[in-house]
């Protein structure tokens, strides 16, 4: 049997030949023996585009392999495989511990995150920290690349009440993996138009709270995103392009951060360390939650339902009707799975495409106050997992939660939620992308100014808070709102 050994920067690529019988096992387990001497091996990929046969012998090669390989707390990937040998692995029940990939470049991918991982981890110590009024930060880089914030729909229309069949959108969970929004599942509209309710899907999982008045979440890991069962949303907000750093977060107050002053500490430290920052941030985490306040959103928003007074849900004088606030923690000692996003209006948001800012958020009267941020958070709720002292990937620590935490609960959450713990990916949003693939409306996306951002850093960049911009874009929000209230010709 023919085996070819590349190497691939701190990983070895083992090409394998047609097949890995008893014979081939045998053959195989003396290259593997040569190569795991070295000790600082961590990472490994075996091709098997060529291989036709894998026999039981061939699976424990392939599990020993696997075994020293995570003891180094590196990896083995496999890719290129034949449906015969990926059948093989089914039947043998292996499939769902091993990393397999369709192409090399995949599998290459994966195993350069993993030594980035073990780089991260080794280097823990002397990762840029930050002490805080609120607790200690810890700062891991991530990807260099552009974040941006998909919005598909619009808020207004969940704010008007006025979602129809026509408003509505598809998407596979893959299309909105760090995300939240309004939305359901079901296979046609009289399964879900009817009961849609907040909606947060992370990591490859989704949690949504129907409005059907049983105030009970569902909650949904899909082994296999084959778009048979789709995501129905009229609004999305959903997090793209990577996260460009993680955060490890240790409150130091009695009791746990809340969540508005864990948002301002970000948006404090990004101001004076990120030259990316333009005033908003996505924002995927893994938290400790001491105590959980959430805001239910009790009615779904279409059309049918709309407030008789034309005014809109989270209006004073239908807000009773049509959200549950908490005024107790409904959950104590909690972990969640969270998703969101914050603006700080005392940026100048000038530098983002106006349809989308407009899209993707608005001001609740009821918390809006002085604050001068706005934050849309969900959450999803599981009995406590410990969290591990030393965390780099978020997606790895996410699926660990969905696959040892039992679930509870899924909810919006409001700013009062107190925090103890959290690991966060952050993303310094660059740009809006308005998707309104699948729906009559057609958006525009504007480019964003890279002057006017050098602009304002060198105005703003000392200046943790600017009170008369905050105002301003307060003031913008308030004349958005009253603009569409009198499109509808409600406004009194």
């Amino acid at each position: 049997m023919e085996i070819t050994v590349r190497r691939h920067g701190e990983s070895v690529v083992v090409s394998i030949g047609e097949r890995i019988d008893a014979y081939g096992a045998v053959e195989l387990d003396k290259v593997l023996a040569d190569l795991l001497a070295e000790e600082s091996l961590a990472c490994m990929a075996f091709d098997m585009s060529d291989v036709r046969y894998l026999s039981s012998a061939g699976i424990r090669s392939i599990v020993r392999t696997l075994k020293i390989l995570r003891l180094r707390k590196g990896a083995l990937a496999l890719c290129g495989l034949r449906s015969y040998c990926k059948n093989v692995l089914d039947t043998a029940g292996m499939t769902r511990s091993l990393d397999i990939f369709v192409s090399k470049s995949e599998a290459m991918n994966f195993l350069q995150s993993v030594q980035w991982e073990r780089q991260a981890l080794e280097n823990w110590d002397n990762l840029e920290s930050m002490d805080s009024p609120i607790g200690g930060f810890k700062f891991i880089p991530g990807e260099n690349s552009q974040a941006e914030l998909k919005v598909i729909g619009s808020v207004a229309e969940v704010l008007h009440s006025r979602v129809t069949e026509k408003r509505m959108f598809s998407r596979r969970f893959s299309q909105t993996e760090y995300s939240l929004g309004v939305g359901g599942l079901g296979d046609v509209p009289e399964d879900y138009m009817k009961v849609l309710g907040a909606m947060i899907t992370i990591g490859g999982t989704m949690a949504w709270l129907p409005t059907d008045g049983h105030d009970l979440a569902d909650f949904l890991v899909p082994q296999n995103d084959t778009g048979s069962v789709l995501i129905r949303t009229p609004f999305n907000l959903t997090i793209s392009g990577g996260f460009n750093e993680y955060v490890m977060f240790n409150s130091t107050e009695e009791g746990g951060t809340t969540l508005d002053k864990l948002y301002r500490g970000l948006f404090l430290l990004a101001r004076r360390r990120r030259r990316d920052f333009k005033g908003i941030i996505g924002v995927a985490a893994w938290t400790q939650v001491s105590e959980l306040m959430a805001g239910t959103l009790m009615r779904s928003p279409i059309d049918e339902f709309a407030p008789a007074n034309g005014r809109t849900i989270i209006d004073p004088l239908n807000s009773g009707e049509w959200w549950s606030r908490d005024s107790i923690p409904r959950h104590r000692n909690v972990t969640c799975l969270t998703c969101g996003v914050g603006v700080d209006l005392s940026c100048d948001l000038s530098v983002f495409d106006p349809a989308g800012l407009y899209a993707g958020f608005y001001i609740d009267p009821a918390t809006a106050g002085d604050k001068g941020h706005i934050l849309n958070n969900h959450g999803a709720v599981f009995e406590p997992l410990q969290m591990p002292e030393k965390m780099v990937s978020l997606d790895k620590s996410i699926r660990q939660v969905s696959a040892k935490a039992e679930f509870k609960d899924m909810r919006k959450l409001r700013d009062n939620t107190k925090i103890t713990r959290a690991f966060m990916g952050i993303s310094y949003i660059q740009k809006f992308s308005q998707d309104t693939s699948g729906w009559q409306g057609l958006g525009a996306e504007a480019a964003v100014s890279r002057g006017l951002a050098d602009k304002r850093y060198r105005q703003e960049a000392d200046s943790p808070t600017v009170p008369e911009k905050r105002e301003e874009e307060i003031n913008k929000f308030q004349r958005f709102l009253e603009a569409q209230q009198a499109k509808l010709g409600t406004k009194n």
